[in-house]
């Protein structure tokens, strides 16, 4: 079984949780751009965490050196996008997940350089997979047609660049990979455990007062529509 295979299949039932979790969350995220740009803060430092280990890192590891892809690069597009969200400046003081992000992060990458492959493969391959399907969901719901690509820039890409072509490439240059099993299963591990700090850096937007207080107004307003439905059907029974 080649190593990205292997990667997928270990790590389908964290995965599984961890996309149920999003898909709700992002119609949270999506009600209000207070709460959606909360979102592109924290995964904008999550990118800026990892790209920035890599700039570090790859000249002395030929593992990271091979998948050293600076056009997949998406943390200066994210600066961009939160640039734009947070006009009056951009939040100085990092989350206390974003603060465990960072620690994991560094611990796993002194312990080996090449864990730092857990994070890469799952989030570059993850905004290569989903940011052009979410992209123009993400600007209709929230008015972003006027500064496109201005809010969604972490999720474009340059004209001519494939999507397709890319995920092909990574993924022949990991499996190429000469790789011990004990790195091989760390690696596994540490991609597992990054859907689980996903999973917690969603919550912490969905459980802000910021989401709640969105969520309620949304849940009042189904109530509303519930009740006249009741009312109509109750109108309509009693004049049977």
């Amino acid at each position: 079984m080649e190593f990205t295979e292997e990667l997928k299949v270990k790590s389908q039932d964290v995965h599984n949780v961890s996309d149920k979790l999003f898909n709700s969350a992002l119609a949270i995220a999506l009600a209000d751009r207070a709460v959606y740009r909360m979102a592109v803060y924290r995964f904008y430092h999550v990118f800026l965490m990892i790209e920035d280990k890599l700039e570090d890192l790859h000249y002395d590891s030929d593992s990271l050196k091979s998948l050293y892809f600076p056009n997949l690069f998406r943390a200066p597009e994210f600066e961009e996008d939160v640039q734009f969200f947070y006009p009056d400046g951009i939040p100085e003081e990092l989350s206390p997940v974003l603060e465990e992000y960072k620690a994991n992060i560094d611990k796993d990458t002194e312990k080996d350089p090449a864990n730092l492959i857990g994070y890469l493969q799952t989030m570059q391959l993850a905004i290569l997979s989903g940011g052009s399907i979410l992209r123009p969901m993400i600007v209709k719901v929230l008015g972003l047609k006027d500064n496109y690509p201005l809010g969604v820039k972490a999720l474009d890409w340059p004209e001519g660049f494939s999507l397709t072509k890319a995920k092909t490439q990574y993924k022949e240059k990991l499996n190429s990979l000469e790789l011990t099993r004990e790195q091989k299963d760390s690696i596994i591990s540490i991609k597992m455990k990054v859907f689980q700090l996903n999973n917690k850096l969603i919550k912490e937007v969905t459980h802000s007062k910021q989401s709640k207080d969105v969520a309620w107004k949304y849940l009042e307003r189904i109530l509303f529509v519930l009740c006249l439905i009741i009312a109509f059907l109750l109108f309509w029974y009693m004049r049977k």
